[in-house]
């Protein structure tokens, strides 16, 4: 079919069917159509698209929206804790207490990853892809800002000494040649470096000052990325338990892949006449293996840090001590139950608990003040619950030191105690975050405070002597407009004097 198309084209106008003819042959064994063009892209034609792809401003401009946009997000969204996003059991318990709010939205929020924003995989690949774009931007400047320190232009027009925004020109009654020595003597004394362009008209000369500065965009940039890379390391390998509580005597294991045991040996809070707050404190030891290796009273700016796992005290409150002896006598728990949760119409105080068996125990009594609730004072009334179930399996009013059977247990409510909570932490990436933020102090600093400062200037001979001019493109500020009149001043005055100084040992 190609032979007779050529042909075809041939009979119609022969000569140009002829180079027709020779360019099909000559693709014969190559691309046919457009598509074999694509395909025939090479690995190094593809990386530079890629390349180009994310060193593109608008690009940028899109993923910096997105981050914000996503950010913004997981800030409107309350964010499940991290014990709960881990638990499934928990996570469902988590989106109950916050299904009131969002009704059938819960589901589809929860879905969209909307209540775990910054883990989230749109999360993640938007800030994977801004972090590429910065780099590229980064490696995309690098080579005009290496060119502009260690080979910086020397030479401009004429019209470039008319139109610059600063600029100055003086006569100076001395031979362009001594002028010119004294521009760059008084330039280096200056520390400005000096840079000669003997190629003319007249004498030129690239003056500068800190011309390492624009690197500061580089270590700003870069910052950046190491920022978000220590937010991503917290995010993926540490873990933050905002609510861990700790009976007074009660030791209990911290988990998150930890060897970790925290007891509270005790709880004070102390308060001002008035009734103000004024410390809380727990004086905590932790355990590692069983092993102590810790012990610290905290206090709410003094946390207590093991090898990069931080407790901070948090709140406090009343917990139940309970004891669960199952069906064949064997202990499943004894500890105390943190009554840290209020009904909305602030009657209960509750709180609950997991079973070995995946049973999950709630503890209810009535708040302070609260009369005729059922739950006289020292009773609480407990609830198992199977599952998924909104329905207990059974139920009890318990009295004070009297066990009782309920459902497969046997539960004793043996007293009250304080409890403590406390947020327990480990942030792996707080010293790349760190690091991040010294970069970009750096770079602030380097921009910031050490502007690059360039002046260019030409001497060239007139008739009455030395006809100086300067001139810089630089944006105009304070600083550096003064330095530049002192120093079309200074350099006029020193010509000045220079010529008299001639004229005198003549």
């Amino acid at each position: 079919m190609k032979q007779t198309d050529t042909q075809s084209a041939g009979s119609a106008q022969p000569p140009a069917a002829g180079r027709t003819g020779t360019a099909t042959a000559s693709r014969g064994s190559g691309a046919v159509d457009g598509l074999d063009d694509q395909a025939a892209l090479s690995p190094g034609q593809m990386l530079k698209q890629i390349y180009a792809f994310f060193y593109n401003k608008t690009v940028g401009l899109v993923l910096i929206l997105l981050a914000g946009l996503l950010g913004l997000l997981g800030a409107i969204f309350p964010q499940m804790p991290d014990s709960a996003r881990v638990d499934p059991q928990a996570a469902e318990q988590w989106l109950e207490q916050v299904r009131p709010v969002f009704g059938g939205w819960t589901g589809i929020l929860h879905t969209l990853g909307a209540f775990t924003m910054f883990t989230s995989v749109p999360f993640l690949v938007v800030m994977g892809l801004l972090a590429a774009s910065i780099l590229a931007c980064t490696v995309h400047r690098l080579p005009v800002i290496w060119r502009a320190a260690r080979h910086p232009r020397t030479r401009v027009t004429a019209r470039f000494f008319d139109r610059a925004r600063l600029r100055s020109h003086f006569t100076a009654p001395v031979s362009a040649a001594d002028a010119f020595e004294i521009v760059c003597a008084d330039a280096r004394r200056h520390r400005l470096r000096v840079i000669v362009d003997e190629r003319g008209p007249g004498h030129n000369a690239y003056l500068d000052r800190n011309y390492w500065a624009p690197f500061g965009t580089v270590f700003a940039h870069v910052a950046f990325v190491v920022v978000m890379a220590g937010f991503v390391v917290s995010s993926l390998t540490g873990f933050r338990d905002q609510q861990f509580t700790l009976t007074v005597g009660h030791p209990k294991d911290v988990g998150h892949g930890t060897a970790l045991t925290a007891q509270a040996n005790s709880f004070q809070d102390i308060y001002y006449e008035d009734g103000s707050p004024k410390d809380y404190v727990a004086d905590l030891t932790l355990l590692d293996a069983g092993r102590e290796v810790a012990s610290q009273q905290v206090r709410v700016n003094t946390p207590l840090s093991y090898q990069g796992v931080m407790f901070h005290q948090s709140y406090f409150g009343v917990s139940a001590v309970m004891r669960v002896v199952d069906a064949s006598g064997a202990q499943v728990l004894h500890d105390g139950v943190a009554l840290e949760w209020t009904t909305a119409d602030k009657i209960f105080n509750y709180g609950h608990t997991t079973l070995p068996d995946g049973t999950v125990m709630y503890v209810v009594e009535a708040a302070s003040g609260q009369v005729g609730t059922g739950i006289e004072p020292g009773q609480v009334r407990v609830e198992l619950y199977q599952g998924d179930a909104t329905t207990p399996s059974a139920e009890a009013i318990l009295d004070q030191g009297a066990p009782s059977v309920v459902g497969a247990y046997t539960l004793t409510f043996e007293r009250e105690q304080q409890f403590t909570g406390m947020i327990v932490r480990r942030d792996p990436g707080t010293l790349i975050v760190w690091v991040g933020f010294g970069l970009l102090v750096i770079g602030i600093c380097m921009t910031m405070f050490f502007r690059h400062r360039r002046i260019w200037v030409r001497v060239t001979e007139v008739d009455d002597g030395a006809l100086v001019q300067m001139a810089s493109p630089d944006r105009r500020d304070f600083g550096f407009s003064e330095f530049f009149t002192d120093m079309a001043v200074r350099l006029s005055g020193r010509m000045t004097r220079h010529a008299e100084r001639t004229a005198a040992d003549a």
